[in-house]
């Protein structure tokens, strides 16, 4: 049977990488395996596919997870909890179980008041975006809804100096925004790998300003100073204003 997505096996051409969330078919080692993620037999793995076809057909945009497993599976691997599309046996186990989404109670302090989950996550994606940025893309672009891995990638980007070259677009943490947040990106993303400059930063989506709002009152968790800048929501003056910045 034909794949209705592409994978791609070989890096090198890729100009822009776009970081996606994790999902539940890492367990069988390929994100984009949607039998195994949900009844629908669709992701946001597949839908970004979908949506950067042509780019994807010519090799210039690659994708990456993040993905928590990595500190349980891989705890010493120097590529750290980044995984690209092209390794993405990393992430498999053995029983083909799926061991859950990453819910932010995994991230919260300890009774002690320790974030050590949160800190070990953002030490691991320092490795990872080191290495993705030795790698040589010109663009790198991420999308990821859960708040701990919001938190920790926005943490290890600031941490590596790339705060002003990657672009971060915010989400709300609920799965069921992603399929749009996806749809949204895609002609930036397209616009990007064919030379548009745009500034690093984080840009959120202004169709889904409303519900991150909604959202982010649900955390009431004081985060860090390390963490803190990342868990504000801007205005919604500034996300239009900056979101012009991004118009195709």
């Amino acid at each position: 049977m034909k794949k209705s997505w592409i994978q791609i096996k070989d890096i090198s051409e890729a100009n822009t990488l776009l970081i996606l969330p994790c999902n539940a078919a890492a367990c069988i080692g390929n994100y984009f395996n949607a039998e195994y993620y949900s009844k629908k037999k669709w992701n946001t793995w597949r839908e970004a596919d979908l949506n950067l076809r042509d780019l994807r057909e010519k090799g210039k945009v690659a994708f990456a997870a993040v993905d928590s497993v990595t500190l349980e599976t891989q705890p010493d691997d120097p590529r750290g909890a980044l995984v690209l599309e092209t390794e993405m046996d990393r992430v498999k186990n053995e029983e083909g179980e799926d061991w859950g989404a990453p819910s932010w109670k995994w991230f919260r302090p300890t009774p002690s008041g320790k974030w050590n989950y949160l800190e070990e996550l953002t030490a691991e994606l320092v490795k990872g975006v080191k290495r993705v940025e030795s790698l040589g893309f010109e663009r790198v672009v991420t999308l990821v809804n859960p708040c701990g891995y919001f938190f920790a990638l926005a943490a290890a980007i600031e941490k590596c100096g790339l705060s002003g070259k990657w672009l971060q677009f915010r989400v709300p943490a609920h799965p069921r925004y992603l399929l749009e947040a996806v749809r949204e990106v895609a002609p930036i993303v397209k616009d990007l790998a064919d030379g548009k400059k745009v500034r690093g930063g984080i840009y959120p989506i202004p169709r889904l300003y409303p519900a991150l709002v909604k959202e982010s009152k649900l955390y009431k968790d004081k985060l860090p100073v390390v963490w803190r800048q990342f868990g504000r929501v801007q205005s919604v003056s500034d996300v239009k204003l900056k979101w012009k910045t991004l118009a195709v």
